[in-house]
């Protein structure tokens, strides 16, 4: 009797530890669909589909997206001419081109394209865990909770809520440096090699900074000499990198739609042509000679060092002063700690490899946006931050619990009262202070979203259809009117160092017009707002004596959007055109001076 209690016993105590077993297995991943949740509430709050077309790039994207829907090729057709499409790789455009076929009415099927990324962004969310909880030292509470920080970021929940191609990017390039850490091993699996090869070769056609990943992860597998995987991982590659590198290799010659002879020699002509069809061209103008190639490296090495930090800092705790500058590095000064000790101690794996590789890519960028482009690597940031704040409370409690001198003891918890502090702050700063930059973005575009729509009625119902319309949000211009369209200017990076040449830039502001003979010019409160604070005012200043030069047609209900005939570029010997015609065709030198 004695011995069936104890077995019942037994057999109560094992199921009770089979139980634990599997809530202890089942509850992260419950934690995770909270986490994805979550992150799908906090951008349908954000009413995404305000953001569109803010960059530019997004509805380049989509109009290119609709072009492959129809059959038409990767082009570009809101631009005159309808060019092939050169800046971006092909992929991320195809893969909208299936939200055309699927609901081609626009602009209702932007949420649909939001959709896509949303859904790139849940499984940069699920592999952000799966990543987080195979590092050694990180407990699954710990992988949940940083997964959450990285998921409800304010930037990426920004880059979510766009139709770019970032967050699909960081997902694949992330997949692909997870996937090859388990295969580019000595007794890695085959199969899994392929499949990271391919991930990387997706990542290369949804941006060229897929090159420096799979780079990194090559030379992971060198290091590791696993050469049977490796040589799976470069046959796997090959071909992805040779239809990348052929546009650089071949590049597209396209040539201009222009009417005007002059205008399509003229200074801001070129730049602008470049930027819509050659990114060699762009990189031609942005490194214009070695003073400012010196200066954009030296600019491009100050946002690398603030670029992990935003992460934590954006918006509240970033200061341009000396003191915040100092608390910048420090705080990437801690990340790279952590990313480092953590390799050194535990092994260095497929991201460590890659990042410096990325890095270096970034360095040489003529106009690198950090927040975007280190979007693959915030996992690892956020769990270098972690680790070295682990690392040094831990250090502090051992000496306060030590018999050592009472100085070590109050300067051990001065740095300890530092820490929470900035640990106070940075949780202000991430629930406060940057969603409210995020909720007020989102409501700014929101408000102009009435007038920006209204200015396309009327410009679908007064103009027609061979209409050629200048705008600084020329593609979203195009799709909801149909009418071709380009930007008033391409700036050059160049002149960031350059103030003479920002000048001359914002001077030939009126050759795109000339050059492809607009009709009309569609001016709105926010345009340039993403440029740089000097190229914004000098372009606003440009516009506002635009307004008063050129005859107004339409004006939107809020008086915030309007459009301006562009007449006078056809009756120059209209007296009544003399202001107009001096700011729309400057007199200095055509051509961009090295």
């Amino acid at each position: 009797m004695q011995n069936a209690n104890v077995t019942n016993l037994d057999s109560t105590d094992s199921a009770h530890r089979i139980r634990i077993h599997c809530y202890r297995r089942v509850l992260p991943w419950l934690g995770l669909v909270c986490i994805a949740i979550l992150y799908v509430v906090a951008i349908v709050r954000l009413n995404p589909t305000s953001f569109f077309g803010m960059t530019g790039d997004d509805s380049l994207y989509f109009s290119s997206a609709k072009a492959l829907s129809e059959g038409k090729g990767y082009v570009l057709p809101s631009v005159p001419g309808a060019p092939p499409a050169t800046e971006y790789p092909i992929l991320y455009p195809w893969l909208l081109s299936w939200v055309w076929r699927w609901n081609p009415s626009f602009p209702e099927n932007l949420a649909d394209a939001v959709g896509v990324t949303v859904a790139f962004g849940l499984g940069y969310i699920s592999l952000t865990f799966l990543f987080l909880r195979k590092l050694k030292g990180i407990g699954e509470a710990e992988a949940l909770f940083l997964t959450a920080f990285c998921a409800l970021n304010p930037i990426v929940l920004l880059y979510s809520s766009s139709v770019l191609s970032d967050i699909p990017f960081a997902t694949v390039a992330l997949g692909a440096m997870l996937a090859a850490d388990g295969a580019i091993r000595g007794e890695g699996n085959n199969v899994t090699a392929a499949y990271s090869a391919i991930l990387v070769g997706f990542s290369m056609l949804l941006r060229v900074l897929g090159v420096p990943v799979g780079a990194g992860i090559f030379v992971a597998g060198v290091v590791r000499r696993a050469w049977r995987q490796l040589f799976i991982f470069c046959g796997c590659v090959v071909p992805f990198f040779a239809v990348l590198a052929r546009r650089f290799v071949f590049p597209t010659v396209v040539a201009p739609p222009a009417i005007s002879k002059v205008g399509a020699s003229s200074l801001g002509w070129t730049l602008t042509w470049g930027r819509y069809t050659s990114y060699l061209s762009v990189w031609k103008n942005d490194i214009a000679n070695r003073h400012i190639f010196w200066s954009m490296l030296g600019n491009n090495v100050r946002v690398l060092l603030g670029g992990p930090a935003n992460y934590f800092l954006f918006p509240g705790l970033l200061r341009d002063t000396q003191g915040g500058r100092v608390l910048v590095v420090l705080v990437t000064a801690a990340i790279a700690a952590g990313v480092v000790k953590h390799a050194h101690h535990y092994g260095w794996k497929p991201v460590h490899y890659t990042l410096p590789f990325y890095l270096a890519t970034i360095l040489f960028w003529p106009y690198p946006i950090a927040d975007r482009f280190l979007l693959p690597f915030l996992p690892l940031f956020a769990a270098g931050l972690w680790m070295e704040g682990k690392y040094v409370l831990r250090m502090i409690g051992a000496t306060l619990a030590s018999r050592g001198a009472i100085t070590d003891k109050l300067i051990a918890a001065s740095v300890a009262v530092l820490i929470m502090a900035f640990s106070c702050a940075v949780a202000w700063n991430y629930f406060d202070a940057s969603r409210k930059v995020l909720g007020e973005m989102a409501q700014h575009r929101s408000r102009l979203i009435p007038g920006k729509r209204a200015a396309y009625e009327w410009l679908l119902r007064s103009t027609s259809p061979d209409a050629r319309v200048i705008a600084c949000e020329d593609a979203s211009a195009y799709l909801y009117t149909g009418r071709s369209s380009m930007a008033p200017i391409a700036f050059t990076s160049a002149a960031m160092h350059d103030s003479k040449l920002l000048e001359r830039i914002v001077a030939h502001m009126g050759d795109v017009p000339e050059a492809i003979g607009a009709q009309f010019w569609m001016i709105s409160d926010d345009d340039f707002s993403l440029m740089w604070p000097q190229a914004t005012s000098a372009s606003r200043n440009y516009e506002a004596r635009l307004r008063n030069a050129l005859p107004e047609v339409f004006r939107s209900a809020d008086g915030h959007v309007s459009i301006y005939s562009l007449d006078c570029l056809r009756h120059r010997e209209d007296p009544s055109c003399r202001a107009a015609n001096l700011l729309l065709l400057p007199q200095d030198a055509h051509r961009l001076d090295p």
